[in-house]
């Protein structure tokens, strides 16, 4: 599977987003994920994997209730959201 921060948003799913960060306090990056055939995967790795991490901000610790509805979120918007703590990056 390759993700990637997501670069399109329309504007309704990211006022979503942005409402959902207010409400909980945290700031959200949503990636796209799809998966590839198993020999670009594994390339696509290799090349990822020399570059190093490309998300430098600290993951936030969402509770279980915020945890529901960032979950509810990314099913509704087909994207994976990742919860950082933006205040110390």
């Amino acid at each position: 599977m390759f993700c990637e921060i997501t670069r399109k948003l329309d504007e309704q799913a990211l006022a979503r987003i942005q409402s959902l960060e207010e409400d909980l306090g945290v700031a959200l990056v949503a990636f796209s994920c799809r998966s590839l055939d198993p020999a670009r995967e594994e390339k696509l790795r290799r090349i990822m994997d020399e570059l190093g991490p490309q998300l430098q901000a600290p993951v936030a610790d969402p509770d279980d209730e915020q945890l529901a509805r960032i979950r509810a979120l990314e099913g509704e918007l087909g994207l994976t959201l990742i919860a950082v703590d933006a205040s110390s990056s």
